[in-house]
């Protein structure tokens, strides 16, 4: 037997966050209050209940609110350590229904996944551009929770994966390597959690800050580190229909080293040659998989998931594998095309994801 649940994962605008590098880059800032975010999602679950909710950029003081909405929904709340947490700090965190039991939980280390992946394929010391890449690769912040859920009744497994990529757009190559030892961990701690690994079904969701497709204008990284108009490099037309370097690396499970976003190309370094093409297990899309007879799964990625005044864009997605997906949509769906986020509805600059699956 199977059950049908519902996924939705949000990033949540880390006001605290967003303040810092507004000060820093001198952006006029928008703040809303952390309870309006609460409130926001309080209205989602009341509305249409949710079974699972990834949430991205979660704040420190907002984690005692959220604790509070799980106690009332009948839900469990998994957040990073405490001994882990900042004030400024971006965290993902899980909220899952209490049907659910937590059988593992994994909380991504960046710098020890590099040390695990990548350094036999480093020279460390024989070029610098690679030593600074590799540094790039650890001072360059990704964040991920990995959950490994049961449905007693039934036996039924599932592993979730909720992330967050980094930001920057003139690190290409830095978040498709993130991307590539976020889903290579994920898989370790689903095998080392289930020592005959019979198959489990994941989910993979986040915020992972880049489009499905190229920009147009592929620029040299010094060069773009140089400029700064970056948004005007991403909203340009896409380029050729070619996939970016994250996109393709999850939905094909390959990033050649031919890539645009793989640090040989990016970088122009013979030293990155040394570097295998990534290879991963490929996830399938929810908003992009159609299934017969179903008509609310809609055949592509939507139009936006964030979307400011200096960019709008895919760059929020739901990714799985061993799961039938029934819908999906974006929350709110009605938003204006002279709408931007945040704002008085809307108090993110991300749009809510919402998908339906049939578990088995």
């Amino acid at each position: 037997m199977g059950v049908k649940m519902r996924v939705g994962s949000w990033n949540m605008y880390n006001d605290i966050w967003h303040s810092v590098r507004e000060a820093t880059e001198s952006i006029t800032p928008t703040r809303f209050k952390s309870g309006s975010r609460v409130k926001f999602l309080r209205d989602r679950f009341s509305c249409t209940p949710f079974d699972i909710m990834c949430l991205q950029e979660v704040s420190p003081v907002m984690i005692p609110s959220l604790q509070k909405e799980c106690s009332y929904y009948k839900m469990t709340l998994v957040a990073p350590p405490q001994s882990t947490l900042t004030p400024n700090s971006n965290n993902c965190c899980v909220l899952f229904d209490k049907k659910f039991k937590l059988l593992g939980k994994k909380h991504f280390n960046l710098s020890e996944a590099v040390s695990t992946h990548l350094l036999r394929y480093a020279h460390q010391g024989e070029s610098d551009i690679e030593d600074a890449f590799i540094k790039e690769l650890r001072m360059r912040t990704s964040m991920a929770t990995m959950l490994l859920l049961e449905l007693p009744q039934t036996k039924t497994l599932l592993s979730v994966c909720n992330c967050h990529i980094h930001w920057n757009p003139a690190y290409a190559d830095v978040k498709v390597f993130h991307t590539f030892l976020i889903v290579k961990e994920l898989f370790h701690f689903v095998r080392s959690a289930l020592e005959r690994f019979p198959f489990v079904p994941l989910l993979l969701v986040g915020d992972f800050n880049s489009t499905p497709r190229l920009c147009a204008v592929q620029i040299a990284l010094p060069t773009l580190l140089a400029s700064n108009c970056l948004s005007q490099h991403l909203q340009g037309p896409v380029a050729d229909n070619q996939l970016s370097g994250v996109y393709e690396l999850i939905t094909t499970g390959r990033l050649p080293t031919k890539h645009p976003h793989h640090p040989a190309e990016l970088r122009n370094d013979e030293a990155f040659l040394r570097y295998p093409d990534l290879l991963v297990d490929p996830f399938q899309s929810a908003f992009k998989e159609k299934i017969p007879f179903v008509e609310q799964v809609n055949g592509a990625e939507p139009e936006f998931t964030n979307k400011t005044t200096t960019f709008s864009g895919c760059i929020d997605f739901v990714f799985f594998k061993g799961l039938i997906p029934l819908s999906a949509k974006t929350v709110p769906e009605d938003l204006g095309k002279s709408e931007v986020l945040p704002n008085g509805k809307i108090p993110s600059d991300h749009l809510l994801l919402a998908s339906e699956f049939f578990l088995v």
